[in-house]
């Protein structure tokens, strides 16, 4: 099979990630990038220079005639506001990845695969209009229908980390209820001083909640979470049974989960370990079992969709299971997202 060439529309946090894991893996042919900040000497200094995850190496990424050449490799970049007017047929693109967080682009994505532009497009959030499927290795990998689906998101970060270890227990001991928090770090939006609601900038926002203007970098901030709603997108029927919560944490990177379950079958804590073995043999990549003693930051560009932390892996009265997952909220989610691709194509 000829390589895969891409597209990213939005350069900001993940769709850095993902051409930063196209500069590691050299899977595809990333051939073009949409943003809205003309500067491309600003997008190729975030490129190269990340607080997070390091420089790379200076021959790396350079700007010649308003275009990147990354890797002596050429990519055109464009500043649309629209997905539909980049050029994407031009340049030869199989797959635009949606990286913009915009509703408006998943919708007028549509036009793209209508018209045979592109064969699919990709979308790196979970909105509820303009999908035609929402992939997730692991857990609904088989019923993608690559004839059918063409606009397919990849979920959110927290439900790609959390949906496949729950999948797995429903699978083999049935979940009864569960309860699951997550610590998410601040994301950009978020106020670095006390401010109103109406001053988080997150345009289009619902939140009524006024902590959620507080300063992200002194406090735990509890908030609703949009992660049942994207479980039950791969995992019908989850969101009654599971009730979730988040706090935004005053770190940079890394996110966990924290929960228990009520398990409808009686088990040993021996089983739940074996059947995380198979699971990890079947999907590689997908979750990872991990008993060293780790803090968050240790699993910083951790490309696991979540590494389950069997040292608090707890079974009490052979029905109560606690966990601990660990999983980069960037790069953890932006792999996920890399590595189904060829499976959008080939399957």
């Amino acid at each position: 099979m000829s390589r895969i060439k891409i597209g990213i529309n939005g350069f900001g946090r993940i769709g850095r990630a993902l051409a930063r894991l196209n500069l590691q893996h050299d899977s595809y042919d990333l051939v073009a990038i949409n943003d809205i900040d003309p500067d491309v000497d600003n997008l190729a200094y975030l490129f190269k220079y990340d607080t997070t995850y390091g420089k790379l190496r200076e021959d790396k990424v350079e700007v010649v005639d308003g275009q990147l050449i990354v890797n002596k490799q050429l990519i055109r970049v464009f500043c649309e506001s629209d997905i539909v007017n980049v050029p994407w047929e031009k340049e030869g693109v199989d797959v635009v990845i949606d990286s913009s967080g915009v509703l408006q682009n998943v919708i007028n994505a549509r036009d793209l695969v209508d018209s045979r532009q592109v064969n699919k497009v990709v979308v790196t959030h979970a909105p509820n209009q303009g999908l035609d499927f929402t992939y997730m290795e692991g857990v609904n990998e088989k019923e993608y229908d690559k004839d059918r689906h063409h606009v397919i998101s990849s979920s959110i970060c927290d439900a790609n980390a959390v949906t496949p270890f729950f999948k797995l227990i429903d699978d083999t001991f049935g979940i009864e209820m569960g309860e699951v928090t997550t610590l998410h770090p601040w994301l950009s939006y978020q106020n670095l001083v006390d401010g109103t609601i109406k001053s988080v900038s997150s345009p289009g926002h619902y939140w009524k909640d006024y902590a959620l203007g507080r300063s992200s970098i002194g406090s735990l901030i509890p908030k609703d979470t949009t992660l049942c709603n994207a479980m039950e997108k791969v995992l019908p029927g989850i969101g009654a049974r599971v009730h979730a919560a988040s706090f935004r944490t005053p770190t940079s990177i890394v996110s966990a989960a924290d929960g228990v379950f009520l398990l409808r079958e009686k088990t040993s804590i021996e089983a739940v370990h074996e059947a995380i073995n198979e699971y990890v043999k079947k999907y590689p990549g997908v979750l990872f079992p991990d008993d060293r003693s780790l803090v968050s930051i240790d699993y910083l560009g951790n490309e696991y969709g979540a590494v389950i932390d069997t040292r608090w892996l707890n079974l009490n009265m052979g029905r109560m299971l606690k966990f601990v997952l660990w999983y980069d909220n960037e790069w953890g989610y932006a792999s996920r997202a890399y590595k189904c691709i060829r499976n959008l194509i080939a399957n």
